[in-house]
Formats: structure tokens, sequence, C-alpha cells
């Protein structure tokens, strides 16, 4: 029997790949009646939009930004999220930084958010850093982050859909060319409101 299902998984790839992802599905539910009506009070008695969930399972973390917000990777279900580990004495983290900003502008109004967090270095390091270089989004530091992830290089860039499935995970520069296309699937996967 088993050398008989290996058997179609080499002469069809097609069967392997439908195997692997129903083995690697992440779940994506909205939110149960009891969380709608609660959003729903909190909204003042109008509609309220949907409320997401994802799993993000081991890549959740919380983080407090540099402005004193605590924010979890989780708080962006329903949006596609590039978590972006960095630090400022990376050369190559300061490459990619004006093409991350360039598509936060671009794709943020869509659902796109980055997080980035800077690791192996210090707070003021990183607010010299962001007095040369604005950040319009989540900046925080978490060195715990990088062994979350297990980051051996940086930067280091996960790309995470809106159900909290990675989509690809960056080692190393990051090209704004290759991470468009792939925020604007990720986009096209966000539940409409």
């Amino acid at each position: 029997m088993y050398m008989k299902s290996l058997r179609v998984f080499i002469t069809r790839p097609a069967a392997l790949i439908a195997a692997l992802a129903m083995t690697t599905a992440v779940h994506f539910t909205t939110a149960t009646a009891q969380e709608k009506s609660a959003a729903q009070k909190a909204a003042g008695g109008k509609k309220a939009p949907p409320v997401v969930k994802a799993d993000y399972g081991k890549f959740d973390f919380s983080l407090t930004t540099l402005d004193g917000k605590e924010i979890r990777l989780s708080d962006y279900a329903g949006k596609v999220v590039l978590v972006n580990l960095w630090a400022p004495w990376c050369g190559p983290c300061k490459v990619e930084m004006p093409g991350f900003a360039k598509l936060h502008e671009k794709y943020k109004d869509q659902g796109f958010e980055i997080i980035s967090v800077a690791v192996q270095t210090n707070e003021t390091a990183v607010r010299d850093y962001l007095e040369k270089f604005e950040m319009n989004w989540p900046v925080g530091m978490k060195d715990e982050v990088a062994k979350q992830y297990a980051t051996y290089g940086l930067p280091d860039n996960y790309l995470f859909l809106p159900d909290g499935m990675m989509s690809r995970h960056f080692i190393g520069f990051t090209k704004e060319e290759v991470l468009e296309p792939l925020i604007q699937a990720g986009i096209k996967r966000i539940p409409a409101k």
C-alpha cells in the first residue's frame, strides 16, 4: 500500500502537492456569534466589520513598540504582514528599507502591514536610525523574536497571509520586485468586509 501511494506521488507531482497542501493547511476562521456581538457593541451598535482570526502558530509574538504600544502579530489577522528582523548596523537591512517603505505606502490601505523587530542592538542605535529613515509602521526591539524564529542572519523577513499562513521566508536582502507580487497575491486573499 505504501509503495503504491509513493508511486502515485512520483508519477503525479500534482497529487503530492495537493496532499502536502491538505496536511499543512492553516485554519482560517471568522469570529463566533459571541465575538461578532461584542464587536458590534464596541462599534456603538452599528454593524461592525467582521472579526478575523488567524493562526500564526509558533510565529506569533508580542512586542512593545518604541512608542510604547503593546502589539502581537495576531493583532494583524486578516492582513498581509511582513515581519522584518533587522538591525541598524546591518548593511543589507539599510538597503532594503527604502523598498519596504515604498511597498508599505503603496499597499497599506489595501491591508498590507510591516512589523520591524530590531535585534542585536540597543534603543539608542535604533532611534538614531529612525531619525535618518522614518519607518511609518510598528518598530520595536526584542532579541527573543530572533530566537523564536531561529534567525541566523540579518535581515530575516517573513511574509504572512491574512490567515496567518507564511507565504515566504526571505533570508538576507529582500528585493522589492520579488516581494511586491507576493503582497498583491496576499491582498487578494483578504476577506471582503
